[in-house]
């Protein structure tokens, strides 16, 4: 980024020399995101967020008064346009989740969803669960269901999202990937049409306007080449990093924490841990962590600062008190080995303090 930044990056939709190398530019990092999920450059459009990635599939796809079938367990994004699709009339049908957060699909489920959009995540950030597609994919089909719009953003680096496997559209963000902030996509199949948000001067095949961020597409592109490449590398040492944690905290609920999410730590996303309090609240929980210099957060990044129970840990059979009380570690290929050890012994701790705290009052 640095260097495309000093040698000058020019509009891509110009017709001069600079110009010509900034589409270039731009056409290349298309070509390898698209191909990295078995799709055609024409059917990426690249978005500022992953959130407006959702939102694009969600405009296109979704019809007022129409059913829309999605899950507690998924991104704040996703579940704000659920809520005010339902808030505009529209039907909206939760899939349960079981107590370690996967789907607990029924025949009831797929009842009468002729033309429905599905609006799902293949994999939660929050509890840490990694969705079975393949049931879902099939059962929605054979009962005539309309589109389905994944958000892959947590599972982008994971050769098993494919847009052959049955989808219709799939968001990637960039942000997961240890890429830039900013950009984002959305790849969609040949026969969905896209109606853009952002109307424009034709850029992006004139699904979405705005002149292109041709350095953060450059940058998301040799992310998720990386992070692919690298795939095997990363969960492992994620894996180890996590045990490590495990074996310096010990049993959760000595600390009076509840582990939420899959309880095999090998079923979860690599290096995640998720657990549930219900004598603090989680933000609570997330500033002391701070004040040890441990950065962690609440079920979700984007709950943090919020006093609201987590939809996802209620789903899950959590109190309203326990779903207050989410928090969320995540371990990644930048952590060393002694930082898991310090963050359990900074969480005994923390726990522990707070908790007398509470019996002494």
């Amino acid at each position: 980024m640095a260097e495309l930044y000093a040698e000058g990056i020019a509009n891509p939709n110009g017709g001069h020399v600079e110009a010509r190398r900034a589409r270039a530019l731009l056409d290349a990092a298309r070509h390898a995101v698209a191909g990295s999920f078995g799709a055609d450059a024409a059917q990426l459009v690249f978005t500022g967020t992953a959130s407006e990635a959702l939102a694009l599939a969600f405009h296109s796809e979704v019809r007022p008064g129409s059913l829309l079938v999605t899950s507690a367990g998924e991104h704040r994004g996703a579940r704000t346009l659920a809520a005010r699709h339902a808030a505009a009339g529209g039907a909206v049908r939760l899939i349960p989740l079981t107590d370690e957060g996967y789907w607990a699909l029924s025949h009831e489920l797929f009842h009468d969803i002729d033309g429905a959009t599905a609006l799902l995540s293949a994999a939660s950030g929050e509890l840490g669960a990694i969705q079975s597609l393949a049931p879902f994919i099939s059962s929605w089909r054979a009962a005539g269901g309309g589109a389905i719009i994944l958000d892959g953003v947590q599972r982008a680096s994971s050769g098993s999202i494919r847009m052959n496997i049955g989808i219709d559209h799939l968001v990637i963000g960039s942000a997961k990937l240890e890429g830039p902030v900013g950009v984002a996509a959305l790849v969609s199949a040949t026969d969905r049409k896209l109606v853009p948000l952002v109307p424009g001067g034709g850029q992006e095949r004139g699904r979405r306007g705005g002149t292109e961020a041709v350095v953060l597409a450059d940058a998301f592109a040799l992310a998720l080449r990386l992070s692919q490449t690298e795939e095997a590398e990363t969960a492992a040492h994620a894996a180890n990093l996590g045990g490590a944690f495990d074996h310096v905290l010990g049993a959760p609920e000595q600390h009076g924490l509840r582990t939420t999410g899959p309880r095999d730590s090998t079923a979860r996303l690599p290096g995640h841990r998720s657990y549930a309090a219900d004598w603090v609240l989680g933000d609570d929980l997330v500033a002391a962590l701070d004040h040890e210099g441990i950065a962690v957060s609440t079920g979700s990044a984007c709950l943090s600062g919020s006093r609201e129970p987590s939809e996802a840990l209620q789903a899950c059979g959590l109190s309203t008190s326990a779903a207050q009380g989410g928090l969320r570690l995540i371990f990644s290929r930048t952590n060393t080995s002694r930082e898991p050890v310090v963050a359990a012994a900074a969480l005994a701790r923390v726990s522990q303090r707070i908790r007398a705290v509470g019996v002494a009052q």
